[in-house]
């Protein structure tokens, strides 16, 4: 299934379906042949054990994602995962999430775990246009509290999401924000994080050979200059104080 530019994709493999932690990503070859070479990463946005499936979503721009979205029901990928971090930390009572785009899929599961445990979650957002609003369904099943933002007016809020968030957080308090998907959502909530009442967490990418730290394309500058992460091995998620956004 597609959204506008997007790939919905449903994958059978037992696997990762039943090992898969919300923050997992997986290596997917899916076109025959050696152009492109190399694997591509995406984020596992639902698992469904009992089905032995897992969903992706995959946006598509390039050759390798074009060539994913000639797929049909029935075809063989090649993967590799899950891989990444998972999270397993839900210590927690109100989770906020500051998405963009295809950033939002790599949240879907981390909402949907934490509603299955009793957390409140609240949803932000964003999109260029409403055609663009990536798993809005998926997270406003698992949201309790869903705030819509697109640039040209289209649906919800006309608009930076951020407004929304502020607006939220003058009266109410969330223990825990990700974001995923824009920069200037990242430093954003490194500023709610140094205010010491609310913990921040961001989704990195980088470019990714092996997703498994061989080739070390996705370094990401750690904060105050002692070195680098490994998006793929140490992440994709990170304590948003603990590294550099740009």
């Amino acid at each position: 299934r597609e959204y506008e530019g997007y790939l919905d994709l449903l994958i059978r493999e037992e696997k990762i379906a039943e090992s898969a932690l919300p923050g997992q990503f997986v290596m997917i070859r899916g076109w025959p042949g050696d152009d492109p070479i190399l694997p591509r990463p995406f984020d596992i946005v639902q698992v469904d054990p009992l089905q032995h499936a897992f969903r992706l979503i995959v946006k598509i721009e390039g050759r390798a994602t074009s060539l994913l979205s000639l797929l049909k029901a029935g075809d063989k990928v090649q993967l590799t995962g899950p891989l990444g971090k998972g999270i397993e930390d839900f210590a927690f009572s109100t989770l906020g999430l500051l998405v963009r785009g295809v950033g939002a899929a790599a949240v879907v599961y981390l909402a949907a775990e934490a509603f299955k445990r009793g957390i409140r979650v609240c949803t932000f957002l964003s999109a260029a246009t409403a055609d663009r609003l990536v798993c809005r369904n998926y997270l406003e099943a698992v949201s309790s509290h869903l705030a819509i933002a697109t640039d040209d007016g289209s649906e919800g809020f006309e608009g930076n999401a951020i407004v929304l968030l502020k607006r939220f957080l003058a009266e109410n308090r969330v223990e825990r924000i990700y974001t995923c998907g824009s920069k200037r959502f990242a430093r954003y909530v490194k500023k709610i994080d140094a205010g010491g009442v609310t913990a921040g967490f961001v989704f990195l990418e980088g470019p990714m050979a092996c997703g498994m730290g061989h080739c070390h394309g996705c370094a990401a500058e750690k904060q105050g200059g002692n070195g680098y992460f490994l998006v793929c091995k140490d992440g994709p998620h990170f304590p948003v104080s603990e590294v550099v956004i740009p």
